[in-house]
């Protein structure tokens, strides 16, 4: 579990739980629905990383990653969002989103782990390949060489300057489906996506599913399961104190242009299936 100890005065000094998140971070919008169902008192913090403020120095002092969410809870950094939920839970044990059933347990192990382990490979590759488009600008990867030290994220923004194949495109495009079809038959087996028993596992897919819904990357029309799951998963206070009130008032008009450029870069049809390779 990534656990900093800062070394600034400053950030060692905070009181209570510190969220640092940016609205279309479907990773922190985890980290924000947990407290929230947790009943948690909690301090946001936008981190806008539209103009890079995740890599000045100020927030480097949080996260060396550079990433979000972290968390600050009584001086101590926490990284990574999994691992996030994980600490929350470890510290504030009250209130589970663990079924006690151990198979269960291990099922929702497994969704979580699952998320994490294709999120630059398949997910972030998926979205910027077709919606977002390049994460840095040229004269910026100098100094984000210098600053980063995972290899996997310098090689993921790089790759976006670059260019995606279309063979990766449609690889990664053909996994976000297999990943929906997973989804999609667990949830007609029972109401949430491991039981009937709200868990972590919803927590972790629900907001890939809200990023892909609002910028147009996946149209799920052939997911009644899913649909209905969502539903009433955007019921839930959490939802709308974790997600729904930290989103600023040009979100929907920056979805909009989202899905455009989606659409165009996909070539046009509506994105209710992967493409097959030409």
């Amino acid at each position: 579990m990534p656990i900093i100890e800062p070394t600034d005065p400053e950030i060692r000094a905070l009181k209570g739980i510190h969220v640092y998140q940016h609205f279309m971070s479907n990773c922190a919008q985890r980290v924000c629905i947990t407290l929230e169902e947790k009943g948690l008192d909690w301090t946001s913090h936008s981190v806008n990383l539209f103009t890079q403020a995740n890599l000045k120095d100020e927030y480097l002092k949080i996260n060396p990653k550079g990433l979000v969410p972290a968390i600050v809870h009584d001086g101590v950094v926490i990284t990574e969002s999994m691992d996030i939920l994980r600490y929350i839970e470890e510290r504030f044990p009250e209130t589970t989103f663990y079924p006690s059933d151990p198979g269960d347990r291990q099922q929702v192990d497994k969704w979580m782990d699952l998320a994490t382990e294709n999120h630059v490979g398949v997910i972030k590759t998926y979205m910027y390949s077709l919606a977002f488009g390049t994460s840095k600008k040229p004269e910026d990867m100098e100094h984000y060489r210098e600053i980063q030290k995972d290899t996997e994220l310098v090689d993921f923004h790089q790759h976006t300057l670059d260019g995606f194949s279309q063979e990766e495109i449609l690889a990664a495009e053909r996994q976000v489906f297999a990943f929906y079809d997973g989804l999609e038959k667990e949830l007609g087996e029972h109401r949430w996506l491991v039981s009937d028993e709200f868990t972590y596992a919803d927590i972790a897919w629900f907001v890939q599913y809200f990023l892909m819904h609002r910028a147009g990357m996946v149209n799920f029309k052939n997911y009644p399961n899913i649909r209905r799951w969502a539903a009433d998963f955007m019921q839930r206070p959490s939802f709308e104190h974790g997600v729904a009130r930290l989103q600023p008032w040009f979100a929907p008009l920056l979805c909009l242009i989202l899905r455009v450029k989606s659409r165009l870069r996909r070539g046009a049809p509506r994105p209710v299936q992967p493409r097959v390779p030409a």
